[in-house]
């Protein structure tokens, strides 16, 4: 210790934020030197919050690190306590919402004609004047967008023409903030299909240089139409085409900038593919994943009918954005899986929602390239899911609201009970599971010690009956459909707000929570309300 008195203070904090925060508490519990250090210290206070919350730093923001933490501790404040900094409500009146996204603090979508994309910059400070929308006209029949505008304020438009049995789908890469042609995009590329239009379905995700496109037949009878493209959009190429003999593709989601998850509804799984590296300009065919995972099994008689998955935020390669002096963390993420299963004789259609880690595909993805040989069947559910998912009944919560997930949160209000339903926030960060769990068996209200008390503004005693754990195993397999135990047993504290809502439906992003309030009358989306949490 004698040596670490003579070193500067502020080299021994430098070293100190190599350390893991663990690590770092540890040696704040060692001796007087140390703790003085680290706790005086705002840059070693701002990493141990940034990594306990699962959240990362923007080097680009403009403030200071004390600014920096305050921000931060009231964000997680906000977001555990359910204390939003403000709510605004803001008119839509939209007749029929057809697609939609809300991605960066942008909320879109489209209405019925599906001849223009309607969005507009969500507010993040209070009393401020209601945002105004902007439009995108589009040409031909609109079909879905991507969205990449963190990273380089991007949209990508899918729209499609039909014509002599042949559908044909275009994509144009576009700047948001203008509406015209993105300025680093390539040609608009396009792709013939013997699809007819009411059955093509699509989906896109943009992540760098790259965009994973999901061409698929959404009409049933088959198991090898549908495709997943890596396309280059800066030069208007396709990278590469992965797919396995069997498959109903819906969903292809990027775990890294070089890793693709993807749904198979056929198979019952989900597949890892590694993108390959560019090294010529005709596509690469690649057919086999490096992994796949498989579902639990379902008893005869039953079909996966639709399977697809979201998270958020994506990973990102740099950032345009100096305004946010953080984001959640894409690898510490939770990703949600909307999953439904149907019998094979007409009957009502089960829907499942279920949650796991980012970085727990990740992990396995490890492991399985460690082997000597390669997996050639799905990993069994058994070996992989029970320990790191949890499982919802769909039945109880909206299930066309897919943006319910932002960072290691995901929201959702109740459709069993009439409105007004208060909102519901399960948080699957495992610090904070463990944090609160200690709170509680130690008989001490939710969160207690975590935050400075001048950031509480909700009642304490009302915490208790707003704040639980849920560490149970999940028991789908008594509902008749599973063949084995799902028994997924990922714990999450959860709060509900102690107002409630007349939402029909929520989405969330990295900043707030968005209430969606439909029109009864013409069955479109009537306004949002921002709820903001920071």
């Amino acid at each position: 210790m004698g040596s670490l008195h003579r070193l500067p203070n502020e080299l021994v904090a430098h070293i100190l934020l190599f350390c893991a925060f663990n690590d770092i508490l540890s040696c704040q519990a060692t001796c007087r030197f140390l703790h003085e250090i680290i706790t005086t210290s705002s840059i070693i206070q701002y990493c141990i919050a940034l990594e306990i919350s699962g959240l990362e730093d923007n080097p680009r923001s403009e403030l200071n690190i004390p600014e920096r933490l305050e921000l931060l501790q009231r964000r997680e404040a906000a977001w555990a306590l359910f204390q939003p900094n403000f709510e605004q409500e803001i008119p839509v009146k939209n007749t029929a919402v057809v697609i939609y996204e809300l991605s960066g603090g942008i909320y879109l979508l489209s209405g019925i004609s599906r001849d223009s994309i309607n969005h507009l910059r969500l507010p993040s400070l209070q009393n401020g004047a209601i945002p105004g929308w902007d439009h995108i006209p589009v040409i031909d029949e609109l079909l879905d967008f991507g969205l990449a505008v963190t990273e380089h304020d991007l949209i990508g438009v899918l729209t499609t023409s039909f014509e002599d049995a042949v559908s044909t789908l275009q994509i144009r890469f576009l700047q948001l903030s203008t509406g015209l042609p993105h300025p680093l995009s390539g040609e608009p590329m396009q792709f013939t299909q013997h699809i007819l239009t009411d059955n093509l379905g699509v989906g896109i995700e943009i992540v760098g240089n790259l965009a994973a496109l999901v061409i698929r037949d959404v009409s049933f009878g088959h198991h090898n139409r549908d495709k997943l493209l890596v396309l280059d959009w800066k030069r208007g190429i396709i990278r590469a085409e992965l797919y396995v003999e069997s498959r109903r593709y819906q969903s292809a989601i990027f775990l890294t900038t070089e890793i693709l998850l993807v749904t198979n509804a056929y198979e019952s799984c989900l597949e890892i593919w590694r993108i390959p590296s560019d090294s010529c300009e005709s596509p690469i065919i690649c057919k086999k994943p490096e992994l796949s995972l498989g579902l639990p099994v379902i008893h005869p008689g039953f079909m996966v009918s639709e399977f697809a998955c979201r998270g958020a935020p994506n990973p990102i390669i740099s950032s345009c954005d100096t305004s946010r002096p953080f984001h959640s963390s894409p690898t510490e993420s939770i990703m949600v899986f909307h999953l439904t299963i149907s019998p094979l004789h007409p009957r009502v259609p089960i829907p499942f929602v279920f949650f796991a880690h980012r970085y727990t595909f990740l992990e396995f993805l490890s492991k399985a390239e460690l082997q000597p040989e390669p997996r050639s069947a799905p990993v069994p559910w058994s070996e992989w899911g029970p320990p790191k998912t949890r499982w919802l009944r769909a039945r109880s919560i909206p299930t066309e609201w897919i943006t319910t997930t932002s960072g290691q949160r995901y929201a959702y209000v109740s459709t069993q009970a009439p409105l007004p339903q208060p909102v519901v926030v399960l948080d699957f960060n495992q610090n904070h599971v463990r944090r609160v769990n200690a709170n509680i068996k130690n008989q001490i209200f939710p969160y207690h010690g975590i935050f400075p008390n001048e950031m509480i503004t909700t009642n304490v005693a009302d915490l208790a009956k707003r704040v639980w754990i849920d560490e149970s195993r999940d028991t789908y397999e008594k509902m008749r459909v599973f063949a084995e135990d799902v028994g997924g047993y990922l714990p999450y504290v959860a709060v509900k707000s102690a107002q409630t809502y007349g939402f029909h439906g929520v989405l969330m992003d990295d900043e707030r929570i968005i209430g969606i309030k439909k029109n009864h009358v013409l069955s479109g989306v009537e306004s949002i309300e921002v709820i903001h949490m920071g």
